[in-house]
Protein backbone atom coordinates (compact mmCIF):
# COMPACT_ATOMS: atom_id res chain seq x y z
CA UNK A 1 0.00 0.00 0.00
CA UNK A 2 1.62 3.65 -0.87
CA UNK A 3 2.34 5.67 2.29
CA UNK A 4 -0.14 8.73 2.68
CA UNK A 5 1.93 11.74 2.02
CA UNK A 6 -1.05 14.57 2.01
CA UNK A 7 0.13 17.09 4.21
CA UNK A 8 -3.69 18.31 4.46
CA UNK A 9 -5.69 15.70 6.09
CA UNK A 10 -9.06 17.37 5.83
CA UNK A 11 -9.43 15.83 2.19
CA UNK A 12 -8.48 12.68 0.23
CA UNK A 13 -5.79 12.41 -2.33
CA UNK A 14 -8.16 12.79 -5.07
CA UNK A 15 -9.60 15.98 -4.31
CA UNK A 16 -6.17 17.36 -4.07
CA UNK A 17 -5.50 15.55 -7.74
CA UNK A 18 -8.49 17.56 -9.01
CA UNK A 19 -7.22 20.87 -7.80
CA UNK A 20 -4.03 20.31 -9.06
CA UNK A 21 -5.25 19.25 -12.43
CA UNK A 22 -7.92 21.80 -12.93
CA UNK A 23 -4.95 24.26 -11.89
CA UNK A 24 -2.80 23.09 -14.44
CA UNK A 25 -5.15 23.18 -17.19
CA UNK A 26 -6.15 26.66 -16.39
CA UNK A 27 -2.62 27.83 -16.39
CA UNK A 28 -1.77 26.19 -19.74
CA UNK A 29 -4.87 27.65 -21.56
CA UNK A 30 -4.37 31.29 -20.40
CA UNK A 31 -0.62 31.07 -21.93
CA UNK A 32 -1.62 29.90 -24.87
CA UNK A 33 -4.05 32.29 -25.01
CA UNK A 34 -1.96 35.18 -24.07
CA UNK A 35 0.65 33.89 -26.52
CA UNK A 36 -1.69 33.21 -29.60
CA UNK A 37 -4.84 35.40 -29.29
CA UNK A 38 -4.20 38.12 -31.40
CA UNK A 39 -7.64 39.96 -29.91
CA UNK A 40 -6.62 40.74 -26.89
CA UNK A 41 -5.07 44.38 -25.79
CA UNK A 42 -2.40 45.18 -24.08
CA UNK A 43 -4.36 45.90 -20.64
CA UNK A 44 -6.24 42.53 -21.24
CA UNK A 45 -2.90 41.09 -21.60
CA UNK A 46 -1.16 42.68 -18.23
CA UNK A 47 -3.94 41.78 -16.60
CA UNK A 48 -3.93 37.92 -17.50
CA UNK A 49 -0.16 38.02 -16.99
CA UNK A 50 -1.22 39.37 -13.15
CA UNK A 51 -3.66 36.51 -13.23
CA UNK A 52 -0.80 34.26 -13.75
CA UNK A 53 1.41 34.95 -11.16
CA UNK A 54 -1.36 34.18 -8.19
CA UNK A 55 -2.27 31.39 -10.58
CA UNK A 56 0.97 29.48 -9.99
CA UNK A 57 1.46 30.55 -6.46
CA UNK A 58 -1.81 28.86 -5.69
CA UNK A 59 -0.69 25.78 -7.79
CA UNK A 60 2.35 25.34 -5.33
CA UNK A 61 0.12 26.02 -2.17
CA UNK A 62 -2.45 22.77 -3.83
CA UNK A 63 0.57 20.78 -4.63
CA UNK A 64 2.10 21.01 -0.75
CA UNK A 65 -1.42 20.00 0.48
CA UNK A 66 -1.23 16.83 -1.52
CA UNK A 67 2.39 15.89 -0.19
CA UNK A 68 4.15 16.55 -3.89
CA UNK A 69 8.08 16.82 -3.67
CA UNK A 70 9.15 20.45 -3.04
CA UNK A 71 11.98 20.59 -5.10
CA UNK A 72 9.47 20.15 -8.00
CA UNK A 73 8.15 23.02 -7.12
CA UNK A 74 11.56 25.43 -8.35
CA UNK A 75 9.47 24.83 -11.51
CA UNK A 76 6.81 26.69 -10.86
CA UNK A 77 8.74 29.30 -8.85
CA UNK A 78 10.95 30.03 -12.47
CA UNK A 79 7.53 30.38 -13.97
CA UNK A 80 5.77 33.26 -11.30
CA UNK A 81 8.88 35.03 -11.98
CA UNK A 82 8.65 34.60 -15.42
CA UNK A 83 4.85 35.45 -15.46
CA UNK A 84 5.81 38.51 -13.38
CA UNK A 85 8.00 40.09 -16.07
CA UNK A 86 5.63 39.86 -19.09
CA UNK A 87 2.94 41.79 -16.36
CA UNK A 88 5.73 44.50 -16.30
CA UNK A 89 6.35 44.39 -19.93
CA UNK A 90 2.81 44.82 -20.67
CA UNK A 91 2.25 47.51 -18.49
CA UNK A 92 5.12 49.09 -19.63
CA UNK A 93 4.02 48.88 -23.60
CA UNK A 94 0.27 50.73 -22.36
CA UNK A 95 -0.06 54.40 -23.80
CA UNK A 96 1.09 56.93 -21.61
CA UNK A 97 -2.97 57.96 -21.67
CA UNK A 98 -3.47 54.63 -20.26
CA UNK A 99 -0.26 54.01 -17.86
CA UNK A 100 -3.27 55.03 -14.72
CA UNK A 101 -4.74 51.29 -15.30
CA UNK A 102 -1.65 49.84 -14.10
CA UNK A 103 -2.01 50.78 -10.95
CA UNK A 104 -4.72 48.88 -9.14
CA UNK A 105 -2.72 45.66 -10.51
CA UNK A 106 0.69 46.91 -8.91
CA UNK A 107 0.09 48.87 -5.97
CA UNK A 108 0.26 47.20 -2.53
CA UNK A 109 -3.42 45.69 -1.32
CA UNK A 110 -3.59 43.35 1.42
CA UNK A 111 -4.37 40.76 -0.41
CA UNK A 112 -1.59 41.16 -2.99
CA UNK A 113 0.42 41.02 0.14
CA UNK A 114 -0.41 37.39 0.97
CA UNK A 115 0.13 36.89 -2.07
CA UNK A 116 3.69 37.87 -2.64
CA UNK A 117 4.57 36.78 1.33
CA UNK A 118 3.31 33.24 -0.10
CA UNK A 119 5.33 33.44 -3.22
CA UNK A 120 8.23 34.86 -1.11
CA UNK A 121 7.94 31.78 1.63
CA UNK A 122 8.30 29.19 -1.24
CA UNK A 123 11.49 30.91 -2.69
CA UNK A 124 13.31 31.81 0.01
CA UNK A 125 12.39 28.42 1.88
CA UNK A 126 13.66 26.10 -1.52
CA UNK A 127 16.53 28.26 -1.80
CA UNK A 128 15.93 30.06 -4.99
CA UNK A 129 19.17 32.33 -4.09
CA UNK A 130 19.63 36.20 -4.30
CA UNK A 131 19.57 37.22 -7.78
CA UNK A 132 16.23 35.58 -8.07
CA UNK A 133 14.67 37.51 -5.01
CA UNK A 134 15.99 41.21 -5.99
CA UNK A 135 14.21 39.74 -9.66
CA UNK A 136 11.49 39.87 -7.42
CA UNK A 137 11.72 42.88 -5.23
CA UNK A 138 11.77 44.84 -8.39
CA UNK A 139 9.26 43.87 -10.10
CA UNK A 140 7.12 44.38 -6.83
CA UNK A 141 8.67 46.97 -5.95
CA UNK A 142 6.52 49.36 -3.44
CA UNK A 143 9.47 50.31 -1.43
CA UNK A 144 8.65 52.37 1.70
CA UNK A 145 4.63 51.98 1.92
CA UNK A 146 4.83 48.86 4.86
CA UNK A 147 7.14 48.20 7.63
CA UNK A 148 6.01 44.46 7.26
CA UNK A 149 7.41 44.06 3.69
CA UNK A 150 10.31 46.39 3.70
CA UNK A 151 11.72 44.56 6.74
CA UNK A 152 11.32 41.22 4.93
CA UNK A 153 12.79 42.39 1.96
CA UNK A 154 15.45 44.25 3.35
CA UNK A 155 16.74 41.16 4.99
CA UNK A 156 16.50 39.18 1.74
CA UNK A 157 18.92 41.50 0.87
CA UNK A 158 17.18 44.36 -0.59
CA UNK A 159 19.71 46.72 1.53
CA UNK A 160 18.62 49.71 -0.64
CA UNK A 161 15.22 50.07 -0.07
CA UNK A 162 13.55 52.23 1.52
CA UNK A 163 12.19 51.31 4.78
CA UNK A 164 8.89 52.47 6.39
CA UNK A 165 8.17 52.60 9.73
CA UNK A 166 4.20 51.82 10.16
CA UNK A 167 2.75 48.54 8.93
CA UNK A 168 0.48 49.30 6.60
CA UNK A 169 -2.54 46.94 6.91
CA UNK A 170 -2.08 46.46 11.18
CA UNK A 171 -5.28 44.14 12.19
CA UNK A 172 -4.22 41.71 9.46
CA UNK A 173 0.17 42.09 9.82
CA UNK A 174 0.30 43.94 13.10
CA UNK A 175 1.25 40.51 15.56
CA UNK A 176 3.41 39.56 12.63
CA UNK A 177 5.49 42.05 12.36
CA UNK A 178 5.43 41.90 16.10
CA UNK A 179 7.58 39.16 15.92
CA UNK A 180 10.13 40.62 13.62
CA UNK A 181 10.25 43.66 15.82
CA UNK A 182 11.11 41.48 18.87
CA UNK A 183 14.51 40.46 20.62
CA UNK A 184 15.27 36.88 19.20
CA UNK A 185 14.52 34.78 22.57
CA UNK A 186 10.99 36.35 22.53
CA UNK A 187 10.34 35.70 19.02
CA UNK A 188 9.48 32.10 19.36
CA UNK A 189 6.41 32.68 21.95
CA UNK A 190 4.94 35.42 19.75
CA UNK A 191 5.19 33.42 16.71
CA UNK A 192 2.82 30.86 18.36
CA UNK A 193 0.55 33.66 19.70
CA UNK A 194 0.42 34.79 15.40
CA UNK A 195 -0.16 31.41 14.35
CA UNK A 196 -3.07 30.92 16.86
CA UNK A 197 -4.13 33.96 15.56
CA UNK A 198 -3.79 33.33 11.89
CA UNK A 199 -7.18 31.71 11.11
CA UNK A 200 -9.66 34.64 12.50
CA UNK A 201 -7.13 37.03 11.11
CA UNK A 202 -6.97 35.69 7.71
CA UNK A 203 -11.01 35.83 8.30
CA UNK A 204 -11.96 32.81 8.99
CA UNK A 205 -12.75 31.19 5.88
CA UNK A 206 -14.52 27.90 7.45
CA UNK A 207 -14.38 26.29 3.89
CA UNK A 208 -13.38 23.09 5.12
CA UNK A 209 -17.53 23.10 6.76
CA UNK A 210 -19.19 22.87 3.12
CA UNK A 211 -19.70 19.51 1.23
CA UNK A 212 -18.40 20.83 -2.25
CA UNK A 213 -15.04 21.93 -3.77
CA UNK A 214 -14.42 25.39 -1.64
CA UNK A 215 -11.89 24.43 0.56
CA UNK A 216 -8.51 24.55 -0.60
CA UNK A 217 -6.36 24.64 2.42
CA UNK A 218 -5.03 26.77 5.96
CA UNK A 219 -1.46 27.03 5.88
CA UNK A 220 0.20 30.29 7.17
CA UNK A 221 3.31 30.80 4.48
CA UNK A 222 4.29 33.87 5.99
CA UNK A 223 4.67 32.03 9.07
CA UNK A 224 7.15 29.67 7.53
CA UNK A 225 9.22 32.54 5.35
CA UNK A 226 9.69 34.56 9.04
CA UNK A 227 10.59 31.70 10.75
CA UNK A 228 13.32 30.95 8.03
CA UNK A 229 14.58 34.18 7.21
CA UNK A 230 14.70 35.10 11.10
CA UNK A 231 16.04 31.88 11.83
CA UNK A 232 13.50 31.40 14.63
CA UNK A 233 13.10 28.47 17.14
CA UNK A 234 10.22 26.75 15.91
CA UNK A 235 10.49 24.02 18.09
CA UNK A 236 7.33 25.12 20.07
CA UNK A 237 4.69 25.53 16.85
CA UNK A 238 6.20 23.30 15.01
CA UNK A 239 3.45 21.05 14.97
CA UNK A 240 0.75 23.49 14.52
CA UNK A 241 -1.74 22.77 12.43
CA UNK A 242 -1.61 25.93 10.17
CA UNK A 243 2.39 26.05 9.74
CA UNK A 244 3.91 24.66 6.61
CA UNK A 245 6.60 22.70 9.02
CA UNK A 246 7.86 20.55 5.70
CA UNK A 247 8.81 23.70 3.32
CA UNK A 248 10.73 25.08 6.45
CA UNK A 249 12.18 22.16 6.99
CA UNK A 250 12.86 20.37 3.38
CA UNK A 251 16.24 19.76 3.18
CA UNK A 252 16.54 17.67 6.56
CA UNK A 253 13.48 15.82 5.60
CA UNK A 254 14.58 15.35 1.74
CA UNK A 255 17.55 13.14 3.54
Amino acid sequence: MLRDKRRDKRRDKSYFDEYVKYSIECLEEDVDDLKNDASFSVEVKMKISFGLVGDVVRLMHYRYCRGDNLVELKQHLDSALEYRQWQKHYADALLVKDQKSRIGWEEIREDYLENWLQWLAFAYCLDMEQDYYQQVFELIANQGLDALFDNIAFTMGDTKRELYSNVLFKKRFSKLYGVIEAKSEQRPKLMLAYLDAWYKLYGSPDSHLLNNDAYSGYWCWEAALVTKLYDIDDSSYIDHEYYPKDLVHWKRLAK
